[in-house]
């Protein structure tokens, strides 16, 4: 796992290096870093959305980077995710017309199917944002930004960065 400093990172000084791939950065993206939800406030779904929503948006530390890197292959996953998101919203719209429009025995498995092709797109759909491309979260004190999977060529450049200063 890597670890920055917040501070540096809304400052944006940040190698031009994708924190996730390693690759060169081709564009940065101004990104708000959330930090995860904690795990106890996960039952609260069940006594309603809005509980839970309020416990965790009262909680949450955030970070925003002006700059963070963002290299060709992050691109091309956004650019997928997005595709497979809208093309299976679209799919389930569809199926959900075509339910209503035909009105025999299938209307039933076409309505299921619709409804199953709309989540799994929204699904796909949501992970296609920048911040879930980056993979990064800010830590619970919301003194660090933390990329649990990081480039090892990321971890490596940063740290001769910050010999530098």
């Amino acid at each position: 796992m890597i670890r920055i400093p917040a501070s540096r990172v809304a400052a944006g000084a940040l190698p031009q290096v994708c924190a996730k791939h390693g690759h060169a950065a081709i564009e940065t993206k101004a990104v708000k870093i959330i930090s995860k939800p904690p795990v106890w406030a996960a039952p609260l779904i069940i006594v309603g959305a809005l509980p839970y929503l309020i416990v965790v948006m009262a909680l949450r530390k955030t970070v925003k980077a002006p700059a963070w890197p963002w290299c060709e292959e992050c691109a091309s996953e956004r650019k997928t995710r997005f595709s497979v998101g809208f093309g299976l919203l679209a799919l389930g719209l569809l199926l959900f017309v075509g339910a209503f429009a035909l009105n025999n025995d299938t209307s039933g498995l076409l309505f299921a199917v619709g409804l199953l092709a709309l989540l799994i797109g929204l699904i796909f759909a949501l992970r296609g944002g920048v911040l879930p491309i980056t993979g990064a979260f800010t830590s619970k004190d919301g003194q660090f930004v933390e990329v649990p999977k990081g480039s090892e060529h990321f971890a490596m450049v940063l740290s001769r960065m910050a010999a530098r200063v």
